[in-house]
């Protein structure tokens, strides 16, 4: 009985690290590092910086209302420090502030390589949108180049919120609502 038991804990013991190296193993261990102080932003040598800025869009607006400002010195502080307003944003308009949270935005080049990374980790299509998804175990947000803007990733920083301070998640149907209730207040902001 309690080989059988210790032989069942070294199954799940294996794997649970097998899914952890799969999801280490993403591709983005060559990708460009930008450090901030609630995320590393990685983007693949293929995606274009500068257009990433432009999409983003976080506004004056936003700034003011984060209490925060975008520094503009590079552009790698000033994707940064948008993804703090963005964050700042999304904690203020679900009123749950995780203020140590660290995670990670994992910027794909293109759509397909998104679909491509989740269909090989849980061998199903990417859920809701498509466009980017949240990966609680590695605290990682994954979105493609192409709709990498603040609706999107505010409904993801608001997965990652939800996560960093609930001890118990919601149902995945209330998080749903949450995070589309983000999304829905930064567009009504525009």
């Amino acid at each position: 009985m309690k080989l059988r038991f210790a032989c069942f804990i070294l199954c799940v013991l294996f794997l649970r690290a097998a899914s952890a190296s799969a999801q280490s193993d993403d591709g983005f261990a060559d990708a460009r590092k930008i450090e901030g102080q609630h995320f590393t932003i990685y983007c693949k040598s293929a995606v274009d910086l500068s257009g990433l800025l432009k999409q983003l869009d976080v506004s004056h607006s936003d700034e003011i209302l984060s209490g925060q400002t975008i520094d503009t010195t590079s552009d790698d502080r000033r994707l940064s420090s948008m993804m703090e307003v963005l964050f700042a944003r999304a904690s203020d308009i679900l009123d749950l502030h995780v203020y140590s949270y660290k995670g990670s935005v994992k910027v794909f080049s293109t759509l397909k390589e998104l679909t491509d990374y989740y269909n090989n980790l849980y061998h199903a299509p990417v859920p809701g949108t498509g466009y980017a998804f949240y990966v609680d175990d590695s605290k990682s947000i994954y979105i493609s180049a192409e709709y990498f803007n603040r609706d999107v990733l505010g409904h993801e920083i608001g997965h990652a919120i939800m996560s960093g301070y609930f001890v118990v998640l919601p149902s995945v149907k209330i998080q749903e609502v949450l995070a589309g209730y983000i999304e829905y207040q930064l567009k009504k902001s525009e």
